[in-house]
């Protein structure tokens, strides 16, 4: 009698890994050091995306919040060197717009 494994895939296999395939794509993601949350304009990250992925939130008495649009983002990191504050970096994908 032959058992029958889990219909839903256990995650990439060892081949996708090495080929540096993941589930979800890499897509920039903003720490909570980001200059605008400690009251200072800026628009860096937003300035060098080639897609424009990364919009501004506005907010009363606040600099206007950088927010992804991870459909959009293609995870290409050129936001990452441009944040003066170096609170932007690679990660998984979360499903929307995150901040």
């Amino acid at each position: 009698m032959q058992t029958q494994g889990p219909s839903q895939p256990q995650g990439p296999s060892r081949r996708a890994l090495f080929r540096g395939q993941f589930l979800t794509k890499p897509v920039a993601v903003i720490g909570d050091e980001c200059l605008a949350e400690a009251g200072i304009f800026c628009r860096s990250c937003g300035d060098v995306c080639p897609v424009s992925a990364i919009h501004f939130r506005p907010r009363i008495g606040l600099p206007p919040q950088a927010v992804i649009n991870e459909a959009a983002c293609t995870g290409c990191g050129e936001c990452i060197g441009a944040c003066p504050g170096a609170t932007i970096a690679l990660g998984a994908a979360r499903g929307g717009d995150i901040a």
